[in-house]
């Protein structure tokens, strides 16, 4: 099987999920409730929206630069410009397959500036584990300012949802029950199978980690990588901040919820589904209907307005960046139009 018949599968494997996670969140809206939705959107104050996708393209900018600190030492420094439609293009490609997008941007920047494609995917390596090592802080900081009030609330619901339910649970049909008991020995002697590789894996994961991280005190200005690092993350609150200004129902909402939100959001975004459809928009309804008491039918558009909004932007600049990068690289030998590196 060659790879584009795989990469084609592979698609439309994650499509199915995301459709069918999409489909478990639209089941049980009445046409009521669709009726407040389009209500909802219709009113929605799209100056915020505006802002936090302002805020989007900056961020995407703070990327670009981030990665030419990282691929100047072991190469030469790439143009700002063909860095940041290069990271466009990677982001665009996640939302067809996930993870493409890493070896997209890769591939585009190492054709258009002449760097060796290894060296660039080992600088998303040592990317990734910085925005992993970067994510635990910010998850962090959630718990220190929220964790009180979403451990009181999800208490409280797992106390309502265990109400009363003790009988049901011993009536439950044998034949779940087994299947139930049968995919847990199942899964549990699997592991015990691969041990050895799951081990192995996580090794060699935790040893990229720590070099990874390890490899930053060589960078001209470390702390500089680390304040850009921070900063990135700060800058996607402040999208997701922005648009809780959408509705009045949300505007309430603290910088610190919104963390919160954000964390849940980052879950579904890292699924494997293209762009974390389905994942993203049943993470976000749920913090914001279960944690923060947000009616569902806001929780759903200020959810779909997050997403949607940020795949319409990284469609448009990706497209542009395509029209693009041809055209600002044009051979040097034909002297025409060469942008110098910016």
């Amino acid at each position: 099987m060659n790879s584009a018949v795989k990469n084609i599968l592979k698609f439309l494997l994650f499509l199915g999920v995301g459709v069918g996670l999409v489909y478990l969140i639209v089941r049980k809206i009445t046409p009521e409730d669709w009726k407040n939705i389009k209500l909802a959107a219709g009113s929605a104050n799209y100056f915020w929206v505006g802002l936090c996708l302002a805020i989007g393209v900056l961020s995407h900018f703070l990327r670009a630069i981030r990665w030419r600190m990282l691929i100047e030492p072991i190469d030469k420094k790439p143009g700002l410009l063909n860095t940041f439609c290069a990271v466009i293009i990677g982001y665009m490609a996640n939302y067809a397959v996930p993870r493409l997008g890493e070896v997209s941007r890769c591939g585009v920047l190492s054709r258009y500036e002449k760097l060796s494609f290894a060296g660039l995917v080992g600088t998303v390596v040592v990317e990734r584990a910085v925005d992993l090592l970067v994510m635990f802080l910010f998850f962090l900081v959630m718990l220190l300012l929220s964790f009180g009030k979403v451990y009181n609330i999800v208490k409280a619901k797992a106390a309502l949802v265990l109400e009363g339910k003790w009988d049901s649970i011993k009536h439950i049909n044998p034949v779940i029950l087994i299947v139930v008991v049968v995919t847990i020995v199942g899964g549990a002697w699997f592991l015990y199978k691969k041990k050895d590789h799951l081990f192995g894996f996580a090794k060699k994961f935790i040893n990229n980690f720590i070099g990874g991280i390890k490899s930053i005190a060589n960078l001209k200005k470390p702390f500089l990588f680390w304040v850009y690092s921070i900063g990135i993350w700060i800058l996607y609150l402040l999208m997701l901040y922005a648009c809780c200004f959408c509705f009045t129902e949300t505007s309430h909402l603290t910088l610190a919820d919104a963390l919160v939100v954000l964390m849940f959001g980052t879950f579904g975004v890292i699924a494997p589904v293209p762009g974390g459809i389905g994942a993203y928009q049943w993470l976000v309804i749920s913090a914001l209907t279960h944690l923060f008491f947000i009616s569902p039918n806001i929780a759903f558009t200020l959810a779909w307005i997050l997403w949607g909004s940020q795949l319409v932007l990284i469609v448009f600049l990706g497209l542009i960046s395509l029209i693009l990068l041809p055209i600002i690289n044009k051979n040097e030998q034909t002297g025409i139009h060469t942008v110098e590196n910016i």
